[in-house]
Parts: C-alpha cells; structure tokens; sequence
C-alpha cells in the first residue's frame, strides 16, 4: 500500500511519492490522519509529510544518530562501545526531564575528554536535536526509531541488488516496486512474531484482522483474484502446488 518511485530526494519528488500512500490510506480508512511521523534528519521528507499531513508531529529518529556516531568510530572500538552504552542509557529515559538530564551529563562526559573533532562535533549537536527526540514522551504510542521502517527497506535493498537495479520505463520500475510491496505484505512472519502476535500470520492479516487461507501464496491469491487471472493469460498456465 503506498508503495512508490520518487523523481528526487527534494521536497517536490518526496510530496508526490508520499502522496500516493496518503491517497491509498484514505481509500482504506477515509479519516485517516496520523499524528506522529518518525523520521531521519532529512529536512525533505519532514517537510513532504508536513505538507501532506498538516499538523502531524515530528519525531527525530534516535537510531539514526546513534548509528552516525558508531561509524565515525569504527576504528576505535573502545570509544564506540563506550559511546553506544551511554548513548542508549539516554534513550531508556523515561520522561523529558531525565532524557534532557541524561543528555546533558554525556555531554560532560564528553567535554572531558580530547575526541575526534568529527565524532565531537557529532556529539555536540546532539543538544540542539534534543526536543526533537522528545516529542516522543507526548505520544506513548509514537515510535521513537524508524527501525520498522528499515526492515522492509532492508529486504527492497537486497531485492534491487540482485536484479540490478530498475531498468527500462518510469511506469515498469513503478510497478515492480509495488509487486514487492504486494509480496511483503503477505509473506509470513517468522514463528517468533507470529507466537508474539497471537498467530498473526502476515502483515495483510494484521490490517485487515483476517486471512483467508493459511497457505501465504493462496492467500495471496484469494485476495488479488483478477491479478492472477491476468497473470496466468499472459504467462500461460502454470502448475502451483498449495503443499
């Protein structure tokens, strides 16, 4: 659902892109308006759901930051596992005030020792995003990282790399991003989340409360009858076994 190409990473290509995802949502749900978007620090994408979703919260991803931080310090292993376990003790703060008091002492900390001027100045500017992180502690149903985001961006990477990237037209890229949106709304949750989901058996289940088979692909099938149909007169008749 909402799956789609942007002609840039500017404000103009993301509102377009982003807006079809509004549009999708509201078919489903026509009130739909959500309150918090997280994000990383791109100004582009804040400002495409801002324009699109007017009022909307936003929320400074804290991954993000933390992982910018872990990099610039790859060669310095003590630093960074130093720096991570103090930078997530920020995190597991429980309010605004202890996330501020947090902050403010692993700053001291780091204003006592002589550090990399880039991972320094990386630190530094953690004081000025701080009521961006937040904002979270106002929605305690808000996300605070976009780590379920990146999972099925992961998973699009990975699908890209091994067929190379798009190639041909605009519109045949478009449609091969959406069929890997369509495939990962219905492939299954591994045993852990299913266990953990009641038996939540995919993301089509999770939105709609409902599946119509247990096998994913028949599922799949059930739910999208004239695109298979389709699929089947143009590629000829195929043998599928439901085992």
């Amino acid at each position: 659902m909402g799956a789609s190409l942007s002609a840039s990473a500017g404000q103009e290509g993301l509102t377009q892109a982003y807006g079809v995802f509004q549009q999708e949502a509201a078919h489903h749900v026509p009130d739909y308006a959500p309150k918090t978007v997280t994000t990383d620090g791109w100004d582009a994408t804040r400002a495409a759901w801002q324009t699109l979703f007017p009022g909307i919260v936003w929320i400074l991803c804290f991954l993000h930051e933390v992982i910018k931080i872990r990099d610039w310090c790859r060669s310095k292993p003590v630093l960074r596992q130093a720096l991570l376990d103090k930078l997530w003790h920020v995190y597991q703060a429980t309010s605004k005030r202890h996330f501020a008091q947090r902050l403010r002492r692993l700053l001291a900390w780091v204003n006592t020792r002589t550090l990399p001027k880039a991972i320094d100045g990386r630190l530094q500017r953690l004081q000025g995003k701080s009521r961006f992180f937040q904002r979270a502690f106002d929605f305690p149903d808000a996300y605070r990282t976009s780590n379920q985001v990146d999972r099925p961006m992961n998973y699009l990477d990975r699908t890209l790399y091994a067929m190379q990237d798009f190639h041909g037209k605009w519109d045949s890229a478009e449609q091969s991003s959406r069929a890997m949106a369509l495939l990962w709304n219905f492939h299954p949750f591994c045993r852990k989340t299913r266990a953990a989901m009641e038996g939540c058996l995919c993301p089509f289940e999770q939105l709609n409360g409902f599946r119509y088979h247990d096998n994913w692909v028949r599922n799949h099938q059930i739910a999208h009858p004239v695109k298979w149909q389709k699929a089947l007169a143009q590629g000829g008749r195929h043998e599928i076994s439901w085992n």
